[in-house]
């Protein structure tokens, strides 16, 4: 099966203008979507559950900004955290269960 998107237009009596010419003793199967000129406009609303729920902050810029300013050399973690998270990835190759929780 092959698909092929075209789009037509009409005439003024409303019959299709350029459709496309199939191979000799084909069967097609066509699905008609007519296209509005503008699509209407909807207004996001929160589901009724989230309604009144969530504080939103006056300037999208303060959730872009991190809370401590970025510094490429700090190291992400402690040694003492390195050591710990490689212990316990070794323990979860390993197969401890304990290691997962």
């Amino acid at each position: 099966m092959q698909a092929e998107r075209v789009l037509l237009k009409t005439d003024s009596h409303g019959n299709l203008i350029g459709l496309p010419k199939p191979p000799p003793h084909t069967r097609l199967e066509a699905i008609f979507l007519l296209l509005e000129d503008k699509m209407p406009e909807r207004k996001r609303c929160p589901p009724p559950g989230l309604k009144g729920t969530l504080i939103t902050s006056t300037s999208i810029s303060d959730a872009t900004k991190p809370l401590t300013p970025f510094d490429p050399f700090r190291p992400a973690m402690s040694d003492e955290e390195w050591e710990a998270s490689l212990d316990r990835t070794s323990r979860q190759i390993a197969g401890d269960p304990e290691a997962f929780k």
